[in-house]
């Protein structure tokens, strides 16, 4: 008969985050963000990047002047990054110094580098070493990668397809697969530029509510929404094998527990939102964590302000948690405080989340002045409120791509063992400073 220790050797590692790291338009750390939300600030503001008087939608979630440099990198190379780059690369150095991890020829290969990105417009240039101009055309999670020194396995993901919660899901499943034993995953996006507005414009995805006050633009689950606001930023994790973290004292913040992805196949070729897919996605990543309905305090939403979508990923809640759900669980909606940082929105819902965990608070949607009688949730409007939050989950919806992750804090985590199994190869010391 095969023993207890010995089916905890074959079963595949537990994940944990033991880093986070942030640039978003409310700040450059999760204790500045808090601070803004608590004092009802919000990111969305009047653009000030390039003229935006043609158009229709005219707010964003602009990063602010303070925060586009970083002292911690030789001012040369930073700037020779396009936007998206600079972002991803401070989140990551942040997130990498949080969890105490040095980064070594010897142990480079043994981690994994998972980030997704829609690419900016804006392409930087270097010059060589004959004076002659380079274009940055690098993918984020590449120059991460690079900068790092990480030789393991890199997967630069586009994230105008899928989104950020999806890259570290696929980090997880890396580590699972014992491809790697720590991952830098995450996502950013640097969508403020004159072509991406264009582009949404076109499609009429973007909100008309933002002449009058910019604070009240990004309104998901209102009554009256009717699109979303365009924000950028990047969110970045480190993810570990348990038994690393445990091993070289990592501080562990949370534990990815379970994951779903689907996809919403549609009708006649093209895809498109579908509550019933949406509602698997979530089903799936419940089913994978061992968990049950009453134990989730706390489902972020991914609602944008779009009147269609918004409602769809509604009607997935309740096909899940059922048509009493807002009476026993919170369901915020993050971009009513800085938009919708594309990319880089579920983990930002994620990072949040987290904090949220640790200081036993909800956090608030704001700006819905009406209630929609079809959405029917408690996104918990009136600021935040104390309350347990030890289990969560994360739900991300694009017109097709679904994903959802259940995550718990480390005082809900299942036992942890008193010893593991480490493989000789793995230079545990190496990885802690």
């Amino acid at each position: 008969m095969t023993n207890s220790h010995s089916q905890e050797e074959n079963l595949p590692p537990r994940v944990v985050i033991t880093g986070i790291g942030v640039i978003t338009p409310l700040g450059r750390s999760l204790g500045a963000i808090w601070s803004a939300l608590e004092n009802n600030e919000s990111g969305v503001r009047n653009i000030t990047r390039f003229d935006s008087s043609h158009l229709e939608s005219n707010v964003a979630g602009e990063i602010q002047k303070s925060d586009l440099v970083d002292s911690r990198f030789r001012s040369d190379y930073f700037q020779s990054l396009r936007a998206s780059s600079r972002y991803t690369a401070s989140a990551a150095l942040t997130a990498v110094q949080a969890a105490g991890l040095s980064l070594t020829p010897e142990n480079s290969g043994q981690i994994a580098c998972v980030i997704a990105s829609a690419e900016s417009q804006d392409i930087a240039f270097r010059t060589d070493e004959k004076g002659a101009g380079i274009a940055d055309t690098s993918h984020p999670g590449q120059n991460v990668a690079a900068f790092l020194g990480i030789t393991g396995p890199v997967m630069p993901l586009d994230g105008t397809y899928v989104s950020g919660l999806e890259a570290i899901i696929e980090a997880s499943e890396i580590i699972r697969r014992k491809d790697a034993y720590v991952a830098i995953a995450g996502g950013t996006d640097a969508q403020i530029n004159p072509d991406t507005f264009a582009e949404y414009e076109s499609r009429q995805e973007l909100t008309t509510q933002s002449s009058i006050n910019p604070d009240l633009a990004s309104r998901p689950l209102d009554r009256d929404r009717n699109g979303k606001v365009l924000s950028e930023g990047s969110v970045i994790f480190v993810l570990e094998a348990l038994e690393v973290a445990v091993t070289r004292g990592a501080k562990i913040l949370a534990e990815i527990e379970g994951k779903s992805l689907t996809f919403s196949a549609g009708s006649n070729g093209k895809p498109n939102t579908d509550p019933v897919h949406i509602g698997r996605s979530i089903q799936g990543a419940l089913l994978s964590s061992g968990r049950i309905q009453s134990e989730i305090d706390v489902l972020m939403l991914d609602a944008c302000g779009s009147q269609e979508g918004d409602l769809a990923e509604a009607r997935a809640v309740h096909r899940v948690f059922g048509s009493s759900v807002r009476h026993h669980m919170y369901t915020p909606a993050l971009k009513s405080h800085v938009g919708d940082m594309g990319a880089a929105a579920a983990p930002f819902a994620l990072a949040l989340t987290i904090e949220a965990m640790g200081r036993q608070q909800i956090p608030s949607t704001r700006n819905i002045e009406n209630e929609a009688s079809d959405i029917d949730l408690d996104a918990n409007t009136k600021g935040f409120r104390s309350d347990a939050l030890r289990v969560a989950m994360i739900n991300s919806v694009s017109t097709s791509n679904n994903s959802t992750m259940t995550i718990c804090d480390p005082t809900a985590m299942r036992e942890i063992p008193s010893d593991f199994n480490i493989p000789e190869n793995l230079p545990i010391p190496e990885l802690n400073i």
